[in-house]
């Protein structure tokens, strides 16, 4: 029997996932890679989210993500990069976390990085956590849907034949490297812009309480009858 470990186990477990996907992603079918039984690899994995862990981990750390360079707007464009292309290298590991709704030490670590970028934008603590989440969450669906799209055949000619704007978006060539950029960079600088904005916004003067208008009110009635 060969000896395992968790490395051994992830990269197994990495492989049966990316030849099979999500639905035949199963302990035996890991054991048989691994050339155990399934109860020996329950000696190392407690259960099948431990697994998912472990081979969440493994696929984020095969490429490191890239260092920082000081400057947050690229840094977050370079994460996103690193993003795209791990779905690439590993399409079913985002709905795998997705399905198992785990988190990881090396996914965290990508949270925590994502939050300090956009601190370091000048926006306050807030206003980061706002550009933080709504960021990740576009830029993912954007892979996604990328993903998808990639699969998906263009409509035939003749469904397009009167419809000559969509018939241009089919046909045109398209540079998926240089868009990715452009939609990405306009999301952290959209992002940016606004909440940067929303925070130099003057606040409105809260309305003098009710009951010391009525005294004022009463003062005058006073004085009138003085």
């Amino acid at each position: 029997m060969p000896q395992l470990d968790e490395d051994i186990i992830a990269s197994a477990a990495l492989t049966v996932l990316d030849a099979r996907g999500i639905d035949g992603f199963t302990m035996r079918a890991v054991a048989k890679v691994l050339g155990v039984t399934p109860m020996a690899l329950y000696h190392h994995v407690s259960d099948k989210e431990s697994l998912v862990a472990l081979v969440i981990d493994a696929a984020i750390r095969e490429e490191p993500l890239p260092p920082t360079t000081g400057i947050w707007q690229d840094d977050l464009f370079a994460m996103a990069d690193w993003v795209r292309r791990a779905a690439r290298a590993h399409p079913a590991i985002a709905r795998l976390r997705r399905t198992y709704d785990v988190w990881t030490p090396a996914a965290l670590q990508m949270t925590e990085r994502s939050l300090a970028l956009w601190k370091q934008s000048g926006l306050d603590t807030e206003r980061a956590v706002v550009a933080a989440t709504t960021s990740s969450m576009a830029i993912v669906g954007l892979v996604s849907e990328e993903q998808s799209f990639r699969r998906i055949k263009p409509p035939e000619a003749g469904l397009v034949t009167s419809l000559p704007n969509a018939r241009l978006l089919f046909t045109s060539r398209h540079n998926t490297d240089d868009e990715f950029e452009l939609i990405v960079r306009a999301i952290i600088d959209g992002l940016y812009t606004r909440l940067s904005a929303a925070a130099e916004v003057p606040a409105i003067e809260s309305p003098k309480p009710r009951q010391a208008a009525s005294a004022r009110s009463t003062k005058v009635e006073n004085a009138s009858e003085r």
